[in-house]
């Protein structure tokens, strides 16, 4: 994604759709963890930075804009919150 972005400076709608796909379904899966297994708060604080990164992701593509250029600062904080939220879930699962 950021490498078509920064690269090419454009986007594409499929791989936009395909992106938040995984993102809700791997969002699905550790809010399954969180219900159905023993208490983490790694899982906990990971699930709920990956949410607000899912948000922002979320408002990235409703506020689309054609082929032009999303705002960077806003993709900037979507891309940061979702690097934390996935290394607090590989920090909580003892590697």
């Amino acid at each position: 994604m950021v490498f078509i972005g920064l690269r090419y400076h454009r986007s594409s709608l499929r791989l936009a759709i395909s992106h938040v796909l995984l993102a809700i379904t791997g969002l699905g899966f550790l809010g399954m963890q969180i219900y159905q297994g023993p208490i983490n708060k790694y899982n906990n604080g990971a699930a709920l930075l990956l949410f607000f990164a899912l948000i922002g992701g979320g408002l990235l593509l409703a506020l689309r804009d054609g082929n032009s250029k999303p705002p960077m600062p806003v993709v900037t904080i979507h891309a940061i919150l979702a690097l934390i939220g996935i290394s607090i879930l590989l920090l909580g699962t003892n590697l």
